[in-house]
C-alpha cells in the first residue's frame, strides 16, 4: 500500500518514515499544494494528512482533489482547536480521525483496518461463517473479528454493482459497515464493554483473540441487511446482545482521552450517512446514506 503522508513538522514526517517506512511505500509532502501535485501525477492508495497545512489546508487540498475527481481515502491528523474542520472533512468522506498527541501504536491499528476494508479485495467467506439470502439481501454472520474485512467486501463489491453507486458512496458504505459490524460482533455478541476494551488494549492483549474466543462460547449471530433505492442505500446491522445505552456513549470529538476507546465506530458512522437510528434496546442500527451520484 503506498501512503502519502502530509504534515508541515520535519520531525513528525521523520517518525512516521521510523515507524511505517519498513512496512509502506511511503510518500511525503509538507504542504497541501504539493500533496495535491502529488496525488495528480502519481497513485496513491491512502492519504494521511494534517489539517493545518501552509499553501493548501488539509481541508482545501482534500477538497480540490474531489474537484478533479480523484477520490482516495484519507485520514484526517487534527488538534483539538480545528474539531469543527475535522468534522467538516469527514462530509467529504475522511475514513478516519486523530486528535493530537496520538500514539503511533493506535494510528497503525488504523492503517490496517484501512488496508483490509480498502485494498484487501479477496471476498472469500466460508460457508459456514457467512450466509447470504439474496432474496432479502439479508446476510447472516458468524461474528469472527477477524473476518470483517471479508464480510464488508462482499456486501460492498455486491453493492458496488448497483446504479448510481459512486466511489465516494462505496468508501463511506465500507467504513459504516466495517465500524457497525465490529461494534455487533464486540459489544453485542462477545459482550465487551468500552472500558474493558480500553482495560484489555492498554495491556498490549491480543484483542481480537480475546472477541473471537468470547464468541465461540455463544451461538449468537449477526444480521445484516442492505436495501437499495435508486437514490439511497439503507443498511440494518442486529446482533443478539443484551443491547446498550446510546446516551452513556461518549463522543471522542467532545471527550478526546476516549479518542481510540469509546464512542469511536458510532461517531465514524454517523459522518458517513445521511441518518443513524437504533432500536430502544440498541442491538438494532439502521443507517441510510442519500448516493452522491444523483
Amino acid at each position: 500500500m503506498r501512503i502519502l503522508f502530509v504534515d508541515d513538522e520535519p520531525s513528525i514526517r521523520e517518525l512516521f518514515q521510523i515507524s511505517f517506512g519498513e512496512s509502506y511505500e511511503l510518500v511525503f509532502a509538507e504542504n497541501g499544494q504539493i500533496a495535491f501535485d502529488i496525488c495528480m501525477r502519481e497513485s496513491i492508495d491512502l492519504i494521511i494528512t494534517d489539517i493545518s497545512l501552509p499553501k493548501l489546508s488539509g481541508v482545501e487540498f482534500i477538497r480540490k482533489l474531489k474537484e478533479f475527481q480523484k477520490y482516495i481515502p484519507f485520514i484526517i491528523i487534527t488538534g483539538n482547536s480545528n474539531i469543527d474542520l475535522a468534522i467538516d472533512t469527514f462530509r467529504m468522506g475522511a475514513i478516519d480521525f486523530f486528535l493530537k498527541p496520538f500514539r503511533i501504536d493506535t494510528l497503525r491499528e488504523v492503517i490496517e483496518k484501512a488496508k483490509m476494508v480498502h485494498f484487501d479485495k479477496r471476498a472469500h467467506v466460508p460457508s459456514n461463517d457467512f450466509v447470504h439470502e439474496s432474496e432479502n439481501s439479508i446476510y447472516i454472520l458468524n461474528p469472527k473479528i477477524r473476518e470483517i474485512n471479508q464480510y464488508v467486501a462482499y456486501i460492498a463489491g455486491r453493492l458496488d454493482s448497483l446504479p448510481n453507486v459512486g466511489n465516494e458512496d462505496l468508501i463511506a458504505i465500507k467504513v459504516s459497515l466495517y465500524e457497525l459490524i465490529s461494534n455487533a460482533i464486540e459489544h453485542g455478541t462477545a459482550g465487551i464493554d468500552y472500558s474493558q476494551k480500553k482495560e484489555f488494549l492498554e495491556n498490549s492483549g491480543d484483542y481480537f483473540n480475546l472477541v473471537d474466543a468470547k464468541c465461540l462460547e455463544t451461538t449468537k449471530k449477526v444480521r445484516v441487511s442492505t436495501f437499495y433505492k435508486i437514490n439511497s442505500i439503507e443498511i440494518e446491522v442486529e446482533d443478539e446482545g443484551t443491547g446498550f445505552d446510546l446516551d452513556k456513549i461518549p463522543d471522542p470529538i467532545k471527550n478526546p482521552s476516549y479518542n481510540l476507546y469509546s464512542g469511536r465506530g458510532i461517531f465514524l458512522t454517523k459522518m458517513n450517512v445521511d441518518s443513524i437510528n437504533y432500536n430502544e434496546k440498541g442491538n438494532l442500527v439502521r443507517v441510510s446514506r442519500l448516493l452522491t451520484s444523483n
